[in-house]
């Protein structure tokens, strides 16, 4: 399983990875006796947790730089409802340090200072009332933060009327009325930080708690039989808890990416941090309900941790949607025009990703690429500067470039999207394999002509019964002398009459058990005798083929690997291919680029009808972007390292292809009729762009295995569901 515990907390400087982890632990360990679960946010003893984290220094976070160490405590208690306020007692202790108090900042970190901050009017004519506030039973100041006068108040809370609010949050919501004056004010400008990084702990915590609703959800779901069978193994469970990974998972990167950010001083960070919090507030909910579906009446009475996981959950994203802000993601991006912010691999990536954007500028302004169209000049910047296999190890004549290189290559590429036809098929996907299973023969012979920069190589994988389901496949390879004789039928062969090759799944033991042992792959000169071709043109241009095998002879020297083996192969390319169609979030954040640059400069182009939802709309493709290129990056790093991607290469590829179809079809909704004429047509909105994104973007989701069964394999790998026994 996918770690669902909490989110990949960036240690930033002032606290190692190592330490970070150490910290969670003690955290866990404290908990056990003290609070050790959801249930007992009903009775716990929040003052007596409060000391504990003094002396195990949770509270002596206040330096900027330990904000993450902070965080990291915040959401380890948010996994046990527990409303102790880690980040707010940071960010007051920050303040006080500013200002010089030393030993306020001495009490808090030893906890006998406990302060909670809480958002009102500090010149309010009846006197200061401050609503919604945690924690309240255990705290002894109040730093009350005035949005609207621009004003930080602090206040002890000695002989102060505290009020509780019964509701949903548990332990309740207190009203504070101090009984005098602030003992000091500052301005808030001083902390301009501040706000945001409250409503990161607040969205951090809901994660977290959302976090373990999820693992009680996958527990349920593997132990819960109904009509003979665990309720996980039925595919509309699965699914809703795959989809809950994704989006937890999701929520994980973006939040790293900002802290990342944040830690090296890159004031992206800001907008970074508003994409998480967008995405926490638009998907937890839907999350957190998604759970307590599969967990059912389990997860509903309060003897169980659903319920009061439910209630941190929705407490904090309400306190989160209360406290004020400067601009959402859609004003940053269409009102300041700031850039979505990037994932900076170093001096190296950025060298990386700026040459090729110079070397394939030529075709930025072009007519949309496709598999079945190419230009030569396109192809030979990429052999000629050495760019065929930049990936590859270094023994096998690649480039050996590093992880981050990499990453920055292939993003840059995808990006650009330069004509060159289906060549990326074999560079990333069957160059690898001949590479790690192939012959020595086989092995150079692959290698010398993906590098010559002009091979097309079609798949020969999906059958009429067979289509994700690839272990069902009915092409037979039987022995003969020399080699193996072909019969069967093959389908959707992406690029068939453009390709040389074929790499080709047959069975070679129709008895082998399970079915996927009996399976070899071979490599098959597309005009060998006996192949015939019924070509079929798809929605987006491109064109495949049905081939029908007649007695197809392959020579021994093109078996892929082992006689029996080609399952492992296949599921290797198969993940490099699905990584490969993730990446296409590149061209769909090129896409959204012109669509932003399009309606901040002309808007007149959206329509009237629907400008006054525009901004939200840019910010809610902006967070899904930002998402999706977050699991790419995930999946491609898996896939590069050597790790493998048995789930992060179907994540990329179903939260990337649906992205497709959502940015170009929303794209469509706010332009309107313009943007359905293609490239060329005078006054076609986004030069055809979108609506040529739309059609080529049902194949991203039926390439490589749909999004049901990608929703699948990830199940699979959660221990949802076995693989079928035939």
């Amino acid at each position: 399983m996918v770690d669902t515990t909490a989110s990949a907390t960036a240690a930033g400087p002032g606290l190692e990875a190592e330490e970070t982890a150490a910290l969670r632990e003690s955290v866990r360990r404290v908990c056990a006796d003290l609070w050790p679960d959801a249930t007992h946010a009903a009775h716990g003893d929040l003052a007596a947790l409060w000391l504990a984290a003094g002396r195990q220094g949770w509270t002596g976070l206040g330096a900027p730089e330990l904000f993450p160490a902070a965080l990291a405590v915040q959401e380890e208690l948010g996994r046990l409802a527990a409303p102790f306020p880690a980040t707010d007692v940071a960010l007051v202790a920050d303040v006080v340090e500013t200002l010089g108090e030393v030993g306020l900042s001495a009490g808090i970190a030893a906890a006998t200072v406990r302060p909670v901050i809480a958002h009102a009017t500090l010149e309010a004519p009846g006197g200061v009332v401050a609503r919604h506030v945690e924690a309240a039973s255990a705290a002894t100041h109040l730093l009350v933060v005035d949005e609207a006068g621009g004003r930080l108040g602090w206040f002890a809370l000695e002989g102060a009327e505290v009020s509780e609010l019964p509701g949903l949050p548990v332990p309740a919501w207190s009203a504070i009325r101090p009984a005098g004056g602030p003992a000091w004010t500052v301005p808030l400008a001083e902390h301009p930080s501040l706000l945001r990084l409250r409503r990161l702990g607040l969205a951090a915590r809901a994660a977290a708690a959302v976090g373990r609703t999820h693992e009680l959800a996958l527990e349920h779901a593997k132990r819960r039989e109904q009509f003979g069978r665990p309720i996980g193994a039925f595919q509309a469970v699965s699914h809703r808890l795959v989809d809950t990974e994704i989006g937890l998972t999701a929520a994980r990167e973006l939040l790293a990416h900002a802290l990342e950010l944040r830690a090296a001083g890159d004031t992206a960070w800001q907008l970074a941090a508003e994409v998480y919090i967008e995405f926490a507030a638009e998907r937890l909910p839907g999350l957190q309900f998604g759970a307590h579906h599969t967990l059912a009446a389990t997860g509903y009475f309060e003897e169980s941790e659903g319920p009061w996981l439910f209630r941190r959950v929705h407490a904090d994203l309400a306190a989160l949607s209360a406290v004020g802000r400067d601009a959402g993601v859609g004003e940053h991006l269409i009102d300041r025009r700031l850039p979505l912010p990037q994932h900076d691999r170093g001096p190296s990536a950025r060298r990386v990703r700026d040459e090729v954007l110079e070397a394939f500028a030529p075709w930025t302004s072009g007519p949309p690429s496709h598999l079945h169209t190419w230009d030569d000049a396109a192809r030979a910047v990429l052999r000629d500067r050495g760019w065929i296999g930049v990936g590859w190890p270094r023994e096998a004549g690649g480039g050996g470039w590093p992880v981050g290189d990499v990453l920055a290559f292939s993003e840059a590429l995808a990006y650009a999207n330069p004509p060159l036809g289906n060549i990326l098929m074999g560079i990333n996907s069957i160059a690898p394999v001949a590479i790690r299973v192939g012959s020595p023969a086989l092995r150079e012979l692959v290698l010398n002509e993906v590098r010559k920069g002009d091979l097309s190589i079609a798949l020969g994988y999906s059958e009429p019964g067979a289509g994700s389901d690839l272990a069902s496949l009915r092409t037979r390879a039987d022995r003969v002398d020399g080699g193996w004789l072909v019969n069967g039928q093959k389908m959707w062969g992406t690029c068939f009459p453009d390709s040389r090759w074929v790499l080709l799944a047959a069975r070679t033991d129709p008895d082998a058990t399970p079915p996927q042992a009996g399976i070899t792959l071979f490599l098959v000169d597309a005009d060998a005798p006996g192949i015939t071709a019924s070509p079929h043109t798809s929605l987006a241009g491109d064109v495949s083929a049905t081939t029908f095998w007649d007695d197809v002879f392959v020579p021994d020297d093109r078996v892929v690997g082992e006689v029996g083996a080609g399952w492992a192969a296949l599921t290797e390319a198969l993940a490099a291919e699905r990584v490969l169609i993730g990446a296409s979030v590149m061209r769909a954040h090129r896409a959204f680029e012109r669509l932003v640059d399009l309606v901040s400069s002309d808007p007149a182009s959206v329509l009237p009808a629907r400008r006054p939802e525009l901004r939200r709309e840019i910010g809610r493709i902006a967070v899904r972007l930002q998402a999706a290129r977050a699991l790419v990056n995930r999946g491609v790093r898996a896939l590069t390292s050597g790790e493998g991607a048995r789930v992060e290469a179907p994540m990329a590829k179903i939260a990337a292809t649906e992205l497709a179809e959502d940015l170009n079809a929303a794209a469509i909704g706010l332009l309107g009729p313009d943007a359905l004429y293609e490239w060329g047509v005078d006054g076609a909105a986004g030069d055809g762009s979108f609506e040529d994104g739309l059609r080529a973007s049902i194949m991203g989701v039926i390439a490589g295995g749909t999004g049901d069964i990608q929703r699948n394999l990830v199940a699979r790998a959660l221990g949802l569901q076995e693989r079928s026994r035939r």
